[in-house]
């Protein structure tokens, strides 16, 4: 299987695409406003303890609490408390017990260090653990544990022995260390090299957890593009190619640091057409945004979000011609299972989904559909249960969710905020306009959808009539009576349909209406009245680390948090692409006292300050 990884860099956004054989496999999109937050650590505060649902709920300074189940509190937790119990926190000075001791309770206003293992999906807040990790590209570092594992998939007992002792000689003291797949046949040098800067971005959570109050972000993990890098490249892999020649010329540093062999393998897409059309995968990235996905055949799907699942609907369309219905039912189905296991990848969608195939009476042809959707399955990191066709055809799948679906957190490649959300914000106006017409056209091919199916119904009972009339031995009274009630259901579906269809185009009536007499707002002013230019500011700061670049390694940058979100918005970030340029890393800190105007430089180390503008 030939695999490549597709990079997209613009102003706003950043898109990240794994085509596997030619295909749109996974699709991955952060912006400003929608930034990968697994792996993130918080110095948190305990808000609420519920011993009746076993979890607490947490204060990570997000806007709901976090959600931490008594499973998900480690083994080391009463080491953990001890740590942060101390005037400066340090690993090396917690007395870690030999064997594992009573974990202390839970208590409210209680200071705990957790991290993000799930994002904030609709109400529900982030989902955290205090089992503290740090990845890197050979190995995981793991704070106040003494063991040391080696990953399952790696199989041979002669290289699990060297690899467990290479990590066991480098490991300090009051860490343990888990040896990742991709270390298999590496030596002590680049285990070495992962280590010490896993350490580095350790000392550097530890150094801040003296500085502040709980909720604080105490260590940020790697933006999207870099952690799927960093997690799935490997020699699977044809290529990496980017548009963006910072993130190139960064990529390829990395890759050539910890796997020299290679780095030829990252190119950079320079042409004038859009890497993602250069690549063959716009258009899958495109569908990967429509309800209505259609099938090679002449059938459909549609896919849609309910607040406790999603829902996929498998419709024959216009596939069929010279083929026996059931022959035609099978076809269809074992096609819309292969589409489907790809939309489920390329949208990510997780928790329930159903998918309610065409109905098929041989329970040899169900298994059939059954095992098409395992297979495909197959290569999803995402961990994922199916369960057999039922009688009803209807094949119940649960998914591994981390994050919300691309679909639920973007409406469009663009990688902007749902149009939903959108339009409900705004109140009014074309964009509301433009949704509720987008609702009445799904509602219309749901109403045709219906019609088809129920003139179908209709016409298979006038044929057994029929043949009753005729003489002949007359219809099964089970098959006659299913016939009815499948009649009767899509009778009330029509019904249904029909009205929602009415209410759709009134509703797009009156929104045209109120759109072409509503009058555009003036944009608000600022707090101050005076305008900001934020490129100048960033400027301004970029010219000082260049004057500095051969006397500094790492400063802090004090910045009012406007500021301090505009620096942090592009990816790469202005941060990466100062320490690509210059080789200076610069540590941002937001002060809300401060002007957007205004910056201020300090020593990281003595925090003396060394500029202030």
């Amino acid at each position: 299987m030939s695999k490549e990884i597709v990079v997209n860099v613009e102003d706003s956004r950043t898109r990240i695409a794994i085509v596997e054989d030619g295909k749109l496999a996974e699709l991955y999109i952060e912006n400003a406003e929608n930034k990968r937050t697994i792996g993130n650590m918080y110095l948190g505060r305990i808000r609420k303890v519920m011993p009746s649902i076993q979890a607490a709920f947490v204060d990570i300074g997000q806007e709901q609490d976090a959600f931490l189940h008594f499973s998900d509190l480690s083994d080391n937790l009463g080491a953990l408390v001890d740590f942060l119990g101390q005037d400066k926190p340090r690993v090396e000075t917690v007395d870690l017990p030999e064997e594992e001791g009573k974990r202390p309770d839970l208590r409210r206003g209680q200071e705990i260090l957790v991290q993000v293992t799930k994002e904030p999906i609709s109400n529900k807040g982030s989902r955290i653990s205090t089992d503290l990790s740090l990845a890197g590209r050979f190995l995981v570092l793991v704070p106040l544990q003494r063991y040391v594992a080696v990953s399952r998939k790696i199989t041979e007992e002669k290289e699990r022995r060297r690899l467990k002792a290479l990590a066991s000689s480098l490991v300090p003291e009051g860490f343990g260390v888990i040896v990742r797949t991709v270390a298999e046949g590496r030596d002590a040098k680049s285990l070495d090299k992962d280590l010490k800067l896993l350490m580095e971005r350790w000392r550097r959570a530890e150094e801040k957890l003296d500085s502040v109050e709980p909720p604080a972000l105490v260590h940020e993990d790697v933006d999207m593009a870099s952690s799927i890098i960093r997690d799935q490249f490997s020699d699977d892999y044809d290529r990496i190619l980017v548009d963006h020649k910072p993130l190139f010329h960064s990529i390829r540093s990395y890759v050539r640091a910890v796997a020299p062999k290679m780095v030829d393998r990252v190119e950079l897409h320079d042409k004038t057409d859009p890497v993602f059309e250069a690549a063959n995968i716009q258009r899958g990235a495109d569908r990967a945004f429509k309800d209505r996905v259609e099938l090679p055949s002449g059938g459909y799907l549609f896919i849609e979000r309910t607040e406790a699942m999603h829902v996929i609907d498998v419709n024959s369309g216009r596939s069929g011609r010279g083929k026996s219905q059931s022959q035609n039912s099978l076809d269809v189905n074992l096609e819309a299972a292969r589409v489907i296991v790809r939309q489920i990848r390329l949208r990510d969608l997780g928790g329930i989904i159903v998918v309610d195939f065409i109905d098929l009476r041989d329970e040899k042809d169900r298994k059939k559909v059954y095992d098409e959707i395992k297979k495909g399955f197959k290569d999803d990191r995402a961990v994922t249960k199916v369960l057999p066709m039922s009688d009803f055809g209807l094949v119940e799948i649960t998914r591994q969710r981390l994050r919300p679906s691309l679909t639920t957190t973007f409406s469009s490649a663009n990688g902007e905020s749902s149009e939903e959300d959108r339009d409900s914000s705004s109140g009014s106006g074309n964009g509301n306009v433009q949704r509720i017409e987008r609702k009445l056209e799904r509602t219309e091919m749901k109403l045709e959808e219906s019609r088809r199916q129920l003139n179908q119904k209709e016409s298979e009972i006038e044929k057994l009539r029929e043949k009753a009339d005729e003489g002949g031995s007359g219809p099964d009274p089970s098959e006659l009576q299913s016939l009815r009630d499948k009649l009767k259901h899509y009778q009330r579906e029509a019904r249904e349909a029909r009205k929602r269809a009415k209410k759709a185009e009134s509703d797009a009536r009156k929104a045209t209406e109120k759109a072409e007499t509503s009058t555009n707002r003036a944009p608000a002013a600022s707090g101050d009245g005076v305008a900001v230019d934020p490129e100048q500011v960033v400027r301004s700061i970029e010219e000082w680390v260049e004057a500095h670049r051969s006397d500094r390694r790492a400063v802090t940058l004090h910045v009012h948090p406007f500021t301090a979100a505009f620096l942090h918005r592009p990816v790469p970030s202005y941060q990466t692409e100062w320490f690509m340029k210059y080789y200076v890393r610069v540590h941002i800190e937001s002060d809300p006292t401060m002007s957007p105007l205004d910056y201020r430089f300090v020593d990281t180390r003595s925090g003396a300050v060394l500029e202030e503008a």
